[in-house]
């Protein structure tokens, strides 16, 4: 489009957030499924080197603060505030 000098439209732009909210999603379960993985072997070797399953558990807390990164604050906010009155009550 930027080649071409077009604007995106309304339905463009959702697709592709939507599309990039699913590649952080399925880039976290993939991490989560390889740290998994990681862990048993470690587990097996004593963890001799546990180096790789911390770069993994890294690689997932940034996929899901990204993912995370796509709910508004106020949405947040209001999560937390409905939570705290649960409490409460």
């Amino acid at each position: 489009m930027i080649r071409e000098d077009k604007l995106p439209t309304a339905k463009d732009v959702i697709r592709s957030d939507l599309d990039t909210r699913d590649l952080y999603r399925n880039q976290l379960q993939t991490t989560l499924d390889d740290s998994v993985a990681e862990y048993i072997y470690q587990k097996k070797n004593d963890f001799e080197s546990p180096d790789e399953l911390v770069s993994i558990l890294r690689d997932a807390q940034r996929a899901i603060d990204k993912w995370f990164g796509f709910i508004p604050d106020d949405d947040i906010k209001e999560a937390l505030e409905m939570v705290r009155k649960e409490q409460t009550s």
